[in-house]
């Protein structure tokens, strides 16, 4: 059965850089970020094999993108899934900065000719 999205809850620890998306407290998927001189990056997404394909993975994108973005400096963007994230979500585009960003301007190494 898949989660509503009220189930997946996410949460920023500070102290290991890591957003985190829980499901009756257990961690089910996490997106890393680095912090450096005022910029912050997306770096690296995982969600439990099991847990894929239910939105979680996009919850992090989001909660991610909100938290950093309050911030002065727009956040660079290494993290593949993040970067196909905001090529579907143009909302987030004043948030990014796409010269800092590796992915952003191309899609993921995935086979783009698949359905998403």
């Amino acid at each position: 059965m898949q989660p509503s999205p009220a189930a997946v809850e996410v949460r920023n620890d500070e102290a290991t850089r890591l957003c985190e998306a829980l499901i009756d407290d257990q961690v089910v998927g996490t997106l890393a970020y680095e912090t450096t001189s005022g910029c912050a990056t997306l770096t690296h997404s995982y969600v439990d094999p099991d847990q894929r394909h239910r939105g979680i993975a996009s919850a992090l994108a989001r909660h991610a993108l909100e938290d950093l973005a309050q911030g002065p400096a727009k956040v660079g963007i290494y993290s593949g899934f993040v970067a196909d994230y905001v090529q579907d979500h143009p909302e987030w585009n004043d948030a990014v900065n796409i010269s800092r960003s590796a992915f952003i301007a191309t899609r993921t190494a995935r086979d783009t000719t698949s359905e998403r």
